[in-house]
């Protein structure tokens, strides 16, 4: 059998309230040519033919109802739950061979054609539970629930509930929490309500908690991701020297370095010791954090020797944007406290803010920018684009509101 001709039916989808989706169509057509020969044989009788036929079936209709769920790891779900067909008309005409007395039977044969392909246990109606029940559940088991950042963390998305659907939107709640990735616990802190929002003018709207940063936050001050030595590698050339003709590094403003520890370079030991909090409210998002710097003179045979620890504070204002379904973030302003929590030199205060302006803030910030560049995935599958997108600060939440661009 060959299609000769195919009438693209027209097709919607739908929404149900309380059950999922409902997608139809109606208007499809087809065309068929194909060829038949038979050998029959009883004892002395035989009988044998061929020849060809031509079939014709429009007004092709079916609707079938698509329960959404969730199963109990969190993923979608799907299956059939209702399926109606018809086929308005259906035309066999034979040719060759005993064809006149084929068509004789023919319209029995097109009625029992249209019963066989229509009617909710029909072959189409058939294939269409197939093809939401087996391949359809094949492609949500793909849907990635989880993804990894930055090889240690872990955001997981995963459904708390089934989906909810009303008649002209559905919605879906998610986990929106980042895991350490090797133990997956949950953070010992609730998650904000969500900014309630009545605009309908896009085609989907994500609402983020900064929850979600949060608990990535307190993992990475549990298991100790926010420390870092910082050394001359990582700021301009010699501001970390004890010693130098310039008058720009450490041993020149803060003299008591260069005395005590000549000829050598100094390094600083960066750790939180406390979770970075960021808070989302009108219109600007702010990450306040707080640590202290320890202060080491790097001695011979690779020894250091301490010397000075800072207590810093800083309450950064950061602007977010969307690009590529991801959010990323870039440093507006980077205030930065510093006091003496403990010393073992005198520290005046020109020394401090030598500190503060011209080796953390000249580190900080890049290193801030640099993991803001990375971006953080939003939950999305690789066939969908955003376009149109626009982004929304509240109070602990950031809303994007965006339509939809689909490709192959």
């Amino acid at each position: 059998m060959n299609v000769k001709q195919f009438t693209k039916p027209s097709s919607r989808v739908s929404l149900i309230q309380n059950v999922g989706l409902s997608w139809s169509t109606s208007g499809t057509g087809l065309a068929i040519h194909g060829d038949f020969k038979y050998k029959y044989r009883k004892g002395i009788i035989k009988i044998s033919d061929h020849g060809s036929f031509d079939l014709k079936a429009n007004g092709i209709n079916f609707q079938v109802k698509i329960e959404i769920g969730m199963d109990g790891t969190g993923r979608p779900t799907m299956k059939a739950v209702g399926c109606s067909c018809n086929v308005g008309s259906a035309d066999i005409k034979f040719h060759g061979g005993a064809a006149w007395i084929y068509n004789l039977f023919s319209g029995q044969l097109e009625n029992k054609l249209k019963d066989m392909v229509g009617g909710g246990n029909g072959l189409l109606c058939k294939q269409l539970n197939t093809l939401i029940d087996v391949n359809g559940m094949k492609s949500l088991q793909k849907l990635p629930v989880t993804v990894q950042i930055a090889k240690r963390f872990l955001l997981d998305y995963r459904f708390l509930s089934k989906p909810s659907f009303q008649t002209k939107f559905m919605e879906t709640y998610h986990k929106g929490e980042v895991y350490w990735n090797a133990v997956p616990v949950d953070a010992p802190f609730a998650a904000p309500p969500l900014l309630k929002s009545s605009d309908t003018s896009r085609m989907m709207y994500i609402w983020l908690s900064d929850y979600v940063f949060n608990t990535m936050s307190y993992n990475a001050l549990k298991y100790n991701q926010l420390q870092y030595n910082v050394t001359n590698k990582d700021l301009p050339s010699g501001v970390l020297n004890t010693t130098c003709p310039q008058s720009t590094c450490i041993g020149k403003i803060i003299k008591a370095i260069g005395t005590k520890f000549p000829n050598t370079t100094v390094m600083l030991y960066m750790k939180s010791t406390s979770m970075p909090n960021m808070t989302a409210q009108n219109g600007s998002t702010v990450v306040n954090a707080s640590g202290d710097i320890v202060f080491f003179a790097q001695q011979p045979g690779g020894k250091y020797t301490y010397f000075l620890t800072l207590s810093a504070t800083m309450s950064t204002t950061i602007s977010l944007m969307i690009q590529n379904e991801k959010v990323f973030a870039k440093v507006l302003k980077l205030p930065i406290s510093v006091t003496v929590k403990d010393s073992k030199i005198p520290v005046s205060p020109e020394g401090l803010n030598f500190i503060v302006k011209g080796i953390v803030s000249v580190f900080v910030e890049p290193k801030l920018n640099e993991l803001g560049a990375a971006g953080f995935p939003l939950p999305v599958i690789n066939s969908v684009h955003f376009t149109n997108t626009q982004l929304t600060v509240a109070k602990d939440t950031l809303l994007i509101a965006t339509d939809l661009k689909y490709s192959g």
